[in-house]
């Protein structure tokens, strides 16, 4: 009922026609045009290429290799042959086919700590988008309540002017004092100066509208209803969605987890590299003896690096501290998303109550501000009483007008809070446009499988 009222009120207060711009539709239009959302998700798709990098890793490398050119010999075999020296035109060719049969785990953890990367930069696309959405909300928002502004200024202008033109005929007719009329007149300049302020409010609301958007700011704009956004009875229930679906703990949460997998990963050198290797040439005029020379190696190669300089330690102790920042942050973003819903959800607590003591204070001050008109009419008010009213009436809306727009923001913020706008606008994210790259899953193959 309150709601209603209060909208009524303010679709007053400005000109709306049926064609006119939704929020809903701003922000899905803008989606698509924001850089930083562009930037997140060509970064995503990046890093869903690593992931398809990191799973070349099981595959078989194949190396194809030809020469052909001049070769001076001179050794045992050419001067066994009675030659010094032996000049030929060499050609090689040869074909290598190598299969990883063990790495010491270093491919497994690999594909987990970039899928996990993947992951994270999922979910930061999600919390780009929650943000954008939230800063276009916010934009629209505040475009409308300029408008309603700036039409309240020109409106106490006109009432202003009225009432000047009313004292200055009464002052040329010998019923009014020269005081009267300046009184009027800085007032009137008063409501000038406030009408001006309200218009450079309402260009700055555009260019910063035009700057989140990227589109030109609507000339007509629909009352932003809260068609689908659901506020929790409680600040503790509210808190519980964001800690579990918020995708700011979600992308602190995946970057933990590649942090554990890049620590898997640096400890390959713990152990052997085993390889499966086929090999095999075709070379002819090779060495200072003509002819074909070929030859074929199919081998099983175990590599295992007894010494590195201790290179390999300070690698895992590295990666060790790493898990240590990642959680940190994990941590601190816990707590910055605890805090954000306490801050969004107590301005939104403390505006809803406000809204209707500002209502009452506008419907007392109109009233008192129509009786005052009749007074003065019949003398029983000073034109100042008449020019107060005035000025009490045109505050008395500013400050309904700026906690319903108020109000209107800090619900949206209670729910990006949450991480639900995205869902609660209807607003789709772009799949990862890669072709035939596989998806990356948060829990990749064991590290036994390799073994």
């Amino acid at each position: 009922m309150f709601r209603s009222a209060v909208a009524g009120f303010l679709i007053c207060g400005m000109s709306l026609t049926v064609s006119a711009t939704s929020l809903e539709n701003v922000v899905a239009s803008g989606l698509s045009l924001n850089p930083k959302v562009k930037r997140v998700i060509n970064s995503r798709n990046a890093i869903y290429q690593e992931v398809r990098q990191a799973k070349a890793g099981y595959l078989p490398k194949v190396d194809v290799a030809l020469g052909y050119g001049y070769e001076w010999t001179n050794n045992t075999t050419t001067r066994a042959n009675g030659f010094d020296d032996v000049e030929l035109s060499r050609g090689e060719a040869s074909l290598s086919i190598r299969q990883m049969i063990f790495d010491g785990f270093a491919t497994s953890n690999e594909v987990k700590r970039h899928s996990a990367r993947a992951l994270s930069a999922d979910k930061k696309l999600i919390e780009t988008a929650e943000t954008y959405a939230l800063d276009a909300a916010k934009a629209y928002i505040e475009l409308h309540r300029r408008n309603i502004l700036l039409n309240q200024a020109k409106e106490t202008l006109y009432n202003h002017l009225r009432i000047y033109d009313q004292i200055k005929r009464r002052s040329e007719s010998g019923l009014g004092a020269l005081a009267s009329i300046q009184q009027a007149e800085g007032r009137l300049a008063l409501a000038e100066v406030n009408t001006l302020a309200a218009e450079n409010n309402m260009l700055d609301a555009k260019a910063d509208y035009e700057r989140i958007t990227g589109m030109s700011a609507p000339e007509d704009l629909e009352y932003p209803e809260l068609v689908n956004i659901i506020i929790p009875e409680t600040l503790v229930e509210a808190t519980e969605i964001a800690l579990s679906n918020h995708p700011t703990l979600q992308v602190a949460e995946a970057d933990t987890m590649a942090a554990v997998a890049q620590y898997d990963a640096a400890k390959r050198n713990y152990y052997p590299r085993v390889h499966f290797e086929v090999d095999r040439t075709w070379n002819d005029d090779l060495d200072g003896v003509e002819g074909i020379n070929e030859d074929l190696t199919a081998m099983f190669r175990l590599r295992y690096n007894l010494y590195n300089g201790g290179a390999d330690q300070a690698r895992v102790r590295q990666t060790q501290h790493q898990i240590e920042e990642a959680k940190a942050v994990q941590s601190n973003s816990h707590r910055e998303v605890i805090q954000s819903v306490e801050l969004s959800w107590n301005a939104y607590d403390i505006l809803s109550r406000q809204l209707g003591f500002l209502e009452k204070h506008v419907v007392a001050s109109q009233e008192t501000r129509n009786s005052y008109h009749k007074q003065f009419n019949i003398g029983q008010r000073s034109l100042l009483d008449l020019l107060d009213t005035e000025n009490e009436l045109f505050s008395a809306k500013n400050d309904l007008v700026n906690a319903v727009h108020d109000q209107m923001i800090a619900q949206y913020r209670v729910v990006n809070g949450m991480g639900t706008l995205l869902d609660a606008l209807n607003l789709s994210l772009p799949e990862p446009n890669l072709g035939d790259v596989e998806q990356p899953v948060e829990e990749s193959e064991e590290n036994s499988a390799e073994s």
